[in-house]
């Protein structure tokens, strides 16, 4: 239980910033949109672009995004099908891509600072280009109800900037040129500045929730997707590879732990009211998820490393 106190006291700075955010949106109108674009325009390629170009990057590396994708679409179409038989209308679809879509940017990289050696926050990032095509396919088409075209959502993610970091941090990397140390100074204060303009928008957006709805199935069933279901196929995953596959070490391992136990993600709620998508009920259900992820993320961190994880 002190473990789990520890993890949790450890997460409550990333808490404190979102509260900053949620009191910047709701009392001073700072705009989410306008932090929003400086984050995902400037500030994340640069982080992503430095942490990739640094990073040891193997040929595996290449199956991680597939493998995440493959698993959250998994469960996004499970609770698709058992949203249709509880709902048969919109709230199906919200539940589905709930259940599926995670925090790894803005509340996942902040995490993946804190859990991983820095050398493996490349790699962390590398995977999360899984969530990022299925946030452009998948989530993008359930939302719409087949308002997108597969065209369409391939055009939206290729304006996503992340890509085009990964993509030139993948050849810099390769062509084994070094960064400068007066580059590696200017890319730490992007790295920080990250950190707390990725979590208040967090709370920028969440302040703009105008009425809260208590669902208590709708809300049940979305965290058992979320929470438990998506967790334990990673989990599941993690264990074949540790006994037959031998295709990644521990800490690839724990990335693929960590991509799977974020909050509930915030862009949610923009395609919700994009969609009419029941968008209070999404954000309150993101608000939700948050809150839970303070216990959810340490004591599921605790189960991880005392009878999953193998020590390297």
């Amino acid at each position: 239980m002190d473990v789990v106190l520890t993890l949790a006291g450890n997460l409550v700075p990333l808490y404190a910033l979102i509260v900053l955010g949620y009191i910047a949106g709701k009392f001073f109108n700072v705009d989410r949109q306008t932090l929003g674009a400086l984050g995902i325009y400037i500030i994340m390629p640069i982080v992503t672009f430095g942490y990739v170009a640094q990073m040891e990057f193997r040929p595996s590396y290449i199956a991680l995004p597939v493998v995440f994708y493959v698993m959250i679409t998994c469960v996004c179409f499970i609770w698709l099908a058992a949203g249709k038989r509880v709902y048969g209308d919109s709230r199906a679809n919200l539940m589905a891509i709930s259940s599926a879509s995670g925090n790894t940017g803005y509340f996942g990289l902040p995490l993946a600072l804190m859990l991983l050696p820095e050398e493996w926050v490349g790699v962390y990032i590398f995977a999360n280009l899984g969530a990022l095509l299925f946030e452009a396919t998948i989530l993008y088409y359930l939302a719409a109800r087949g308002r997108f075209s597969v065209r369409e959502s391939l055009i939206k993610l290729a304006r996503f900037p992340t890509i085009y970091a990964v993509a030139a941090g993948v050849a810099y990397n390769l062509s084994g040129a070094g960064m400068a140390d007066v580059v590696v100074t200017y890319w730490e204060y992007f790295k920080g500045s990250y950190v707390v303009i990725g979590m208040m928008i967090i709370g920028a957006a969440l302040a703009k929730v105008k009425r809260m709805v208590w669902a208590p199935r709708f809300i049940s069933l979305t965290f058992a997707g979320k929470f438990i279901m998506l967790p334990l196929i990673s989990v599941g995953l993690i264990m074949l590879d540790q006994s037959a596959l031998h295709l990644f070490d521990a800490q690839v391992h724990k990335i693929m732990f960590i991509l799977t136990i974020v909050p509930i993600g915030a862009n949610i709620a923009a395609f919700a009211v994009e969609m009419d998508l029941k968008p209070e009920k999404a954000a309150s259900t993101i608000l939700y998820s948050t809150v839970f992820a303070l216990i959810s993320i340490p004591f599921s961190l605790y189960l991880y490393e005392n009878f999953i994880a193998i020590t390297p």
